[in-house]
């Protein structure tokens, strides 16, 4: 973080709007756009070389999908899953 901002008690996840020079305009981030490709990547590489199984005891109609509102979405139970290899 630029020294500029570190004496300011910003709050990241509030409506501070003083970091607006990390993700706006001429002055956005020059790493975002690799970083989201390259997460799509991984995401794709793990769903293409494993076969994605539930435990033992959990069957696809006892997971639980609730969820949990805020900025982001989240679910209420993480999902836990088994990768198998395929290739």
């Amino acid at each position: 973080m630029p020294e500029r901002f570190l004496e300011q008690g910003i709050n990241f996840k509030g409506q501070d709007f003083e970091l607006i020079p990390f993700g706006a305009g001429r002055r956005i981030c020059p790493g975002l756009p690799l970083g989201n490709r390259m997460v799509h990547l991984m995401l794709a590489s793990l769903v293409h070389y494993f076969a994605w199984e539930l435990p033992d005891e959990i069957t696809p109609e006892d997971m639980d999908m609730g969820e949990l509102f805020g900025l982001t979405l989240h679910r209420a139970k993480p999902l836990k899953a088994i990768p198998i290899k395929s290739l």
